[in-house]
């Protein structure tokens, strides 16, 4: 059995002191065989205003308060498979999450063309994700490997109307879609590598009071996307060439309404990363060589894997759609 307990320290910005952020971990070992573990934290979230909330031009809002709140989460994962052989893990997490003065984007309307974030007082942001993984060598140059999650996080205003006409409450956030999932596949056959990705996102209303209008909601999508990697060694540094395709059924969706997204599209990505200061064995051996053969998978180890309390819809699931807007 594991406890922590880990608290932020104090950081002073503008003349003002933010809260300490306090947070206490459990994690108990259920089972040996299987490694099943179960898992709970509680949390203090602080959210500061950032650059671009307080001055984006035109929409910045320098009247924004911080947000603050705290998280809860507990969950379960197992582990089982053979060293060097196979590998499968899976995980299920529980989060709720209540936060005050959510820092919320939303489109002013009217003659206005620009976005504006505003605090939005009590927000109820809760769900589930389910994560799953299977690894397998297949022979000692081709390995497989398998991930998938899905995500149910609703995030729901709980407080007051911004208006007498406003009829936000008890609804869905704007833009924060309901429903997520993903499958990654992975191939690799010595320094190559191959991975194809699926996501799905469900659809996300436009407005606060949730109406199924023509403008009111942005419909689901699916995204697929593949990319295919080559890894190289020198003396000197580690590096590798990456070709991706995007959105490779040029499929057509929105993410923000009237904002369309591009169709299929290609990158190429070139990654190095130098071994400074790094020495060759005391045998004279050089522990780069053969970086671009896959090593045989280690058995999972669950302390390495991501837990309910690193869960990205906890309290601030909202935010990678905020900087859309930004």
């Amino acid at each position: 059995e594991i406890l922590r307990c880990l608290v932020g320290s104090e950081m002073c910005i503008r003349d003002r002191w933010t809260p300490l952020i306090p947070a206490f971990y459990a994690d108990y070992l259920i089972s040996k065989r299987g490694t099943i573990r179960a898992k709970a934290s509680v949390s203090r979230n602080y959210r500061y205003r950032t650059l671009n909330d307080l001055y984006f031009q035109p929409g910045g809002n320098t009247d924004l308060v911080p947000e603050s709140g705290f998280s809860y989460d507990g969950g379960i994962s197992f582990a089982i498979g053979k060293e060097g052989v196979y590998s499968l893990h899976g995980e299920a997490t529980w989060f709720d999450s209540y936060i005050d003065d959510w820092i919320l984007w939303l489109p002013l309307g009217g003659n206005t063309n620009y976005w504006t974030p505003l605090n939005m007082k009590d927000v109820h942001a809760y769900g589930v994700e389910l994560k799953a993984g299977y690894d397998r060598m297949l022979s000692k140059e081709w390995q497989l490997g398998l991930d998938g999650n899905f995500s149910w996080t609703p995030s729901v205003n709980r407080g007051e109307a911004f208006s007498k006409g406003d009829r936000s409450l008890g609804r869905q956030l704007p833009y924060v879609p309901v429903y997520s999932a993903a499958v990654t596949g992975r191939l690799a056959y010595k320094s190559w590598r191959l991975l194809y990705k699926w996501c799905y996102y469900s659809e996300r209303f436009t407005m606060t009071s949730n109406a199924f209008t023509y403008t009111g909601n942005v419909p689901y999508y699916l995204m697929n996307d593949v990319t295919l990697e080559k890894l190289f060694s020198a003396r000197w540094a580690d590096l590798s060439v990456k070709a991706a395709v995007k959105n490779l059924f040029d499929e057509e969706y929105v993410s923000v309404l009237g904002r369309p997204m591009p169709g299929i599209n290609f990158e190429i990505f070139l990654d190095i990363r130098p071994k400074w200061g790094k020495k060759k064995a005391r045998d004279g051996s050089d522990p780069h060589k053969g970086v671009g053969r896959p090593a045989l998978f280690r058995f999972p180890d669950s302390e390495s894997r991501p837990g309910g309390k690193n869960f990205p819809g906890k309290g601030r699931f909202v935010g990678a759609w905020q900087k859309e807007f930004s």
